[in-house]
């Protein structure tokens, strides 16, 4: 068990500015793909963060990253090779804390209601942190909430694996009982003001991710049958329906309310939740592949498992396969730069658009490379670099 919870937790996982003030709103997609087009305010499956730490707008695409000591908040105009600090003072050389793109330790970027939010922690108290709201320029920073009051109400001696999306904040708290054992409490909080504190409820907040509008994922273990229990969840009702168990959290492939998508020996499988499942694509592939699926294409790639992580197995080279929702190959790419062993056990995909799919070589999910869409079935997909800032290191 400790050891799917670590495998699990390990995938999961300025110069210039941005004037930007259209509302997002997502694009029109295939008629035949079966899962939610909606990029915008939500959690991406298959894209690789911590905390969802990628957020897609109408006009570009935001990312929250460490990168040395610090987090700093990164956006790049939708076609554009070039990435920047999100930070527009003319008075900044956008190096130390008061740039506006700066955070001690933040994760999460979300937009809502025509803000961005993020959480920063505050590394003197592991009770404490804030939930900030900023426009989508990244000025006008206010904090909307901090949690330590009800933390050190209740008795929690910390507060971690925080994330946002569909306009809710999802907070772990932790603490040990009598007997000096572990407990771990999961609360939502949400964005829109209604709630004056967390609500703690019945959800495995980190295996918890979202299919556009709903929040679906791992909501309970059976302890009798050693099984973990898939469902969908709200923050007004809490568990909704249970959709299926299984021995192992699912986290290569793609979760939705009416099926689940994943590669398994090779062959892309529709599992709509009952006895039979539906082979998609023989797609000849050998080996040990991840599903990513987008609204307009579906992506393969190798990757390792915990164990080969920790033997200090790697690989020889990485390609990425695509297909469309007709389940017909747009062609594949190798990539040719080195990549970060322990990326190589979650992923390398750490963002999305309608126009790209953008890529990372480390575990800061710092966006370095990215796949022109339009090179999809053309029989020449190209990796292109993007220029990222100086971050001093």
């Amino acid at each position: 068990m400790k050891k799917i919870i670590s495998s699990i937790l390990l995938c999961i996982a300025l110069t210039g500015c941005s004037n930007s003030t259209v509302s997002p709103k997502p694009p029109e997609e295939p008629s035949n793909c079966p899962i939610s087009t909606l990029r915008t305010g939500t959690e991406r499956q298959g894209v690789k963060t911590v905390g969802n730490s990628f957020e897609c707008t109408e006009t570009g695409s935001y990312f929250m990253c460490d990168i040395g000591t610090a987090s700093w908040l990164l956006y790049a105009d939708h076609g554009s090779d070039t990435v920047i600090k999100l930070c527009g003072r003319p008075d900044c050389n956008h190096t130390g804390k008061d740039c506006n793109a700066y955070f001690e330790k933040a994760s999460s970027i979300c937009y809502y209601d025509g803000f961005l939010y993020t959480y920063n922690d505050n590394h003197s108290d592991m009770k404490s942190g804030d939930l900030i709201r900023m426009n989508l320029d990244g000025t006008g920073r206010t904090t909307v909430y901090n949690p330590s009051s009800f933390a050190e109400k209740n008795g929690y001696e910390s507060v971690i694996n925080v994330k946002i999306f569909n306009g809710v904040l999802i907070l772990c708290f932790n603490k040990l009982d009598e007997n000096g054992q572990d407990i771990t409490d999961y609360g939502c909080y949400k964005l829109d003001g209604s709630m004056k504190e967390p609500k703690i409820d019945k959800f495995w907040g980190i295996f918890l991710q979202a299919d556009g509008e709903n929040f679906i994922g791992i909501v309970d273990y059976d302890k009798q049958s050693e099984l973990f229990v898939y469902g969908i969840w709200e923050p007004e009702k809490g568990v909704v329906s249970e959709l299926f168990k299984a021995d192992y959290p699912h986290t290569r492939g793609y979760l939705g309310k009416e099926a689940e998508y994943y590669i398994d020996n090779g062959i892309i499988i529709e599992n709509t939740y009952g006895e039979v499942k539906k082979e998609l694509l023989d797609t000849g592939l050998k080996g040990q592949y991840q599903l990513v699926c987008f609204p307009d294409c579906m992506v393969a790639y190798e990757y390792l498992n915990d164990d080969e992580i920790q033997q200090e197995v790697t690989l020889d080279e990485i390609t990425m396969h695509f297909y469309d929702w007709d389940y017909k190959k747009l062609g594949s790419v190798k990539i040719d730069y080195n990549i970060n062993k322990f990326v190589l056990g979650t992923g390398i995909i750490c963002g999305e658009t309608p126009e790209r799919i953008i890529l990372t070589d480390d575990y800061d999910f710092a966006p370095r490379y990215y796949i022109n869409k339009s090179d999809l079935g053309t029989g020449n997909i190209e990796i292109h670099a993007f220029n990222l800032p100086d971050f001093g290191e």
